[in-house]
């Protein structure tokens, strides 16, 4: 634990108003909004199949991860008056392992998984490696959370893939297995990030299941149309997510229904209105 306050203490000395903007950006690179906006684009309008595959291993990293920090439960670094914190809005949970670190591993890992190009390679382990270090520079993570975010984040890539594969068809037992994980953030008494993602993933995989059962859209369109979609797909987030935060009470159980409702949308909500857009046409 010395070792590793030494190192924050000495990033922390090395902080100039440059440096905070870039690794801030990068940061900024592995939140949900980057994260969302990039998979639902992939999904709505380029290839349905990958960018299913690519959320399923993003949504149960994000789930696995929550698991892990409501297990061992470590305090953060600057909570313990080791360095002061920047964008400590971002460090919302425990500490390890580094959530931020783990969904840019599943992002980029997985991208390199999905895509096999050596291109892919080389830039998703460059940008882990930075989103990695910017946790560090900002203060919000022990050395540890990030090399553990890597290692777990690596672990459900592996365990997410082997669960959905190329062919990404959702099964019953997808609905099962997030159905019982829903159940179990429900009845418990666990930390928000942890129910959020939980819930984000069950909508996704329900609305996935609901989509390629009944809605079957096609995501390559004419220019037009593929702005169209765009439109109405953001319009509806937006709606949503805002709507339900402004009108709404910020207890728990909002909050599930929320994210429920948020990833739904993506996943067969717009594919449904993108459906009667192209009837129109």
């Amino acid at each position: 634990m010395v070792v590793q306050e030494q190192i924050l203490a000495y990033l922390e000395q090395l902080r100039t108003e440059g440096l905070t903007l870039i690794f801030t950006t990068l940061t900024i690179l592995s939140e949900s909004l980057f994260i969302v906006a990039i998979i639902a684009l992939l999904y709505w309008c380029v290839d349905k199949e990958k960018a299913k595959r690519w959320a399923w291993i993003i949504l149960f990293n994000n789930g696995l991860n929550g698991v892990i920090k409501n297990i061992i439960r470590m305090p953060r670094p600057f909570t313990l008056g080791v360095v002061t914190p920047i964008r400590v809005e971002t460090a919302t949970s425990f500490s390890f392992p580094s959530g931020h670190t783990q969904t840019a591993t599943s992002f980029w890992g997985s991208g390199m998984l999905i895509l096999k190009s050596k291109a892919s390679i080389w830039i998703g382990c460059i940008m882990v490696a930075l989103i990695g270090f910017s946790r560090l520079y900002l203060g919000v993570h022990w050395p540890m959370d990030v090399l553990g975010g890597i290692v777990f984040g690596a672990i459900g890539i592996w365990a997410a893939s082997k669960m959905l594969d190329e062919k990404a068809q959702i099964n019953k037992n997808h609905l099962i297995g997030v159905s019982i994980a829903l159940l179990i953030v429900l009845v418990l008494d666990v930390e928000r990030d942890l129910y959020k993602a939980i819930s984000a993933l069950w909508g996704f995989v329900y609305g996935a299941y609901l989509e390629q059962k009944y809605i079957k859209f096609k995501p390559i369109q004419k220019k037009n149309i593929q702005i169209k979609k765009i439109v109405v797909g953001v319009i509806g987030l937006v709606i949503i997510y805002v709507g339900i935060g402004k009108l709404l009470p910020d207890v728990k159980s909002i909050t599930m229904i929320k994210y429920t409702l948020t990833l739904m949308w993506i996943a067969v909500g717009a594919p449904y209105c993108f459906n009667k857009i192209k009837d129109r046409v």
